[in-house]
């Protein structure tokens, strides 16, 4: 019996794809696989699907692309994929000329820019690469002012208002894009994004600064960690799970300076604005000196927090979190919770 197809067997099949001579047959496997209940996860079905019209649209079998795309589109009902492969789905209708269909799909797709941090980028690229750089310019301005209307609308720190961050984070960056594409001066928001670009992904307090901030903002540790192991544990788990994605996190070390502008007034106008941090230089080596600045080494001190979830703080609701002020540069990735990340292709 065949062998079940995991999330990254697929993805190795789509690069594959895109190599191939003749990519039908990888085509048909991928048909074969959904077909047979070969998936490791049911839910990949609709990915699979796509792949495979993906195969066939570079073979110039477009009738038999636009089929399987729509059958990706059905197979992926309900699944984090979902709104992904509509939008490709769409680009390939567009593609084909077939401009009501695609821009109907594209529409009925629209208001989700607004509400999920995740749709910018394909419903944006579906625009762009069928020559409508300047209706996505449009359409991200618009969804823009309406996710930072309920930014501003939900209490600091609660899970609606960093979601609402979230998506706000998202459209800047790809609005950006687009519109130095278009040779459009950079406005406001287009400095943001390269704000965001510049922030780290997470911020690392030593044990002293953890021990000064926690005492001046107890609601911290609802983010940050109830106490200093916590918060090692929090950054390690971050790190190992980045890690085994393939992908590597900016960490800052905080400063003084750093700690010092969290602890200010944000609305003096002496408000200090610090530097960034050094980065944090990982994984050290299993007997090097761990990373935390602990002294001990990294095998019997940071390590095992990650792969134990030690002390890992969490996410427990809070009725009034307290604010916690930050520069520019970090305010965003400080009150960003633990967690999966978003399913990327």
């Amino acid at each position: 019996m065949a062998p079940q197809l995991t999330s990254d067997d697929l993805d190795g099949l789509g690069e594959e794809v895109q190599a191939a001579r003749d990519p039908r047959p990888l085509a048909r496997d991928l048909v074969d696989a959904v077909e047979g209940g070969r998936l490791a996860d049911p839910d990949d079905a609709g990915y699979a699907l796509s792949l495979a019209a993906e195969a066939h649209e570079l073979a110039g079998d477009h009738d038999e692309a636009l089929d399987l795309s729509a059958r990706a589109v059905t197979a992926s009902a309900g699944t984090i994929d979902a709104h992904w492969l509509r939008a490709v789905h769409a680009e390939r209708l567009l593609r084909r000329g077939r401009e009501d269909e695609g821009m109907a799909t594209l529409t009925s797709l629209r208001p989700l820019l607004h509400r999920d941090a995740t749709a910018a980028v394909p419903i944006v690229e579906a625009l762009t690469e069928n020559g409508r750089a300047e209706l996505a310019e449009q359409w991200l301005t618009a969804a823009l002012a309406t996710a930072m209307e309920h930014e501003e609308r939900h209490t600091e720190g609660s899970d609606e208002q960093l979601d609402a961050a979230d998506v706000v984070d998202g459209l800047v960056t790809v609005r950006r894009d687009v519109r130095a594409d278009l040779g459009l001066a950079p406005d406001e928001y287009d400095a943001l994004a390269d704000e965001l670009d510049a922030a780290p992904d997470l911020v690392f307090f030593p044990e002293a600064p953890f021990a000064r901030l926690l005492a001046a903002q107890p609601a911290v540790a609802d983010e940050l960690g109830r106490d200093w192991d916590a918060h090692r544990a929090l950054i390690e788990g971050e790190l190992q799970a980045a890690d085994a994605e393939g992908e590597v996190l900016d960490v800052e070390v905080a400063t003084p300076a750093l700690l010092t502008a969290m602890l200010a007034d944000p609305d003096s106008p002496d408000a200090p604005d610090p530097e960034p941090g050094p980065r944090l230089a990982w994984p050290p080596g299993r007997n090097d000196p761990c990373w935390c600045g602990s002294g001990a080494k990294y095998k019997k001190c940071c390590l095992p927090r990650g792969r134990d979830g030690h002390e890992a703080p969490t996410a427990a609701p809070v009725a009034e979190p307290t604010p916690v002020p930050a520069p520019a540069s970090s305010e965003r990735v400080l009150s960003r919770r633990p967690g999966g990340r978003p399913r990327a292709r």
